[in-house]
């Protein structure tokens, strides 16, 4: 099969490695905007022969189709933000394709019905979260009878946490990911908002040894397409920081420099978070030499044969020191390569808009945590 990866900086290349050294794949092609990335990416992937490289704007609708010519799968590691302009030259080019990113629900139905017109596959959201929490929130329901709550706690950090934040960017970028406003949770069975900086309590890892919070996410909504899903009564995800986070990035939104709405400075126009991340950034970005660590934790509460029962499903991923591969970057583009592989072979046939949650289930679940585990990306399960 032919695979062609888009985007050539932290997590593009390491899906394209996975797939070069699989038997499976005879051709990967990397594509970016920058011949500079690409010839960065060909020298840490060692130039294998199987690597073609391609410079081009993706966002071009006829050049894009002219790349996508025999290629079997393409897996997107772009900006959430260019996901759905993408995907939809992906559909117009007629390749099935993988994106790491969630796809904002208002694209859905759009979404699904070109990919049938076009008789392909679209699976957005197939990495870490989205893509590794919600198919271990399936697998948890799955496993019960009935489901009452379905709670996540995910997330990359520094192994060594260093002032200003105890954090660093971890998933690549300039900007830290940092948003304003509410955040969507269903508690007590009802939909509600909460602020997204509150705190969402202390949370242990085995093997961390600093002290962990939680602050909220919204809930992952690909979850109300798994059928167990309907009628759950708690149902939350939470990002995982070094204890203290919270209360700072709280502070940073009640000043304001989370706003993405532009303000008058001296006859200029500027943008509170475009401003902040100019200033930050070189404390916060990762340099040489620095090693991140990748925490998850699922837990499904419901009944069993009328017993209260839940799983829990736990992951602590640290850099691989023997590759050079961020744990970000393991646990967020294995997932991706891995469905790539199953898409090419035809081991998922369903067409349309489909997520991880609601494909990878039984043999193919069992395949995908095989998987994963060969790369040393091992969920531990707890049955309580």
């Amino acid at each position: 099969m032919k695979i062609a990866v888009i985007g050539a900086g932290l997590m593009g290349p390491t899906i394209a490695l996975d797939c070069l050294e699989s038997t499976g794949v005879e051709e990967v092609q990397l594509i970016d905007v920058s011949e500079e990335r690409l010839k960065k990416a060909a020298i840490d992937l060692g130039n294998p022969s199987k690597l073609k490289l391609q410079s081009q704007d993706v966002l071009d609708r006829v050049s894009f189709a002219s790349a996508m010519k025999d290629i079997d799968v393409v897996c997107i590691a772009l900006p959430r933000s260019l996901s759905p302009r993408v995907i939809r030259n992906a559909i117009a080019a007629q390749v099935n394709a993988v994106d790491l990113s969630d796809l904002p629900k208002q694209d859905w139905e759009d979404i699904d019905e070109s990919a049938k017109k076009a008789d392909v596959t679209i699976i957005p959201g197939c990495g870490l979260e989205p893509g590794l929490t919600e198919i271990l929130a399936a697998h948890g329901m799955d496993k019960l009878d009935s489901v009452e709550a379905v709670n996540i706690w995910c997330g990359g950090l520094p192994q060594d946490p260093k002032p200003p934040l105890g954090y660093k960017i971890v998933y690549g970028g300039r900007h830290l990911p940092l948003y304003p406003g509410n955040v969507k949770i269903i508690e007590d069975g009802e939909c509600r908002e909460v602020k997204r900086y509150t705190d969402g309590g202390r949370v242990r890892f085995k093997g961390i040894p600093h002290e962990l919070e939680s602050y909220y996410e919204r809930f992952p909504e690909t979850l109300t397409r798994v059928e167990k899903f309907q009628g759950v009564k708690m149902c939350s995800a939470k990002t995982v920081r070094y204890a203290g986070y919270t209360a700072k990035v709280r502070f940073l939104e009640e000043c304001g420099l989370l706003s993405r709405e532009p303000i008058s400075q001296e006859g200029h126009s500027i943008t509170p978070f475009e401003f902040f991340s100019k200033i930050i950034y070189p404390k916060v970005r990762m340099v040489e030499g620095e090693k991140d660590v990748t925490v998850l934790k699922v837990v499904v509460e419901g009944f069993k044969k009328g017993l209260r029962t839940s799983y829990a499903f736990t992951l602590v991923d640290f850099y691989d020191e023997n590759r050079d591969i961020t744990s970000m970057a393991r646990t967020t583009s294995f997932p991706a390569a891995i469905v790539a592989r199953m898409l090419g072979r035809k081991s998922i046939s369903r067409k349309g808009l489909t997520f991880p949650a609601e494909v990878l289930r039984e043999e193919l679940l069992r395949d995908f945590l095989k998987e994963l585990s060969v790369r040393s990306v091992n969920i531990s399960e707890r049955c309580g």
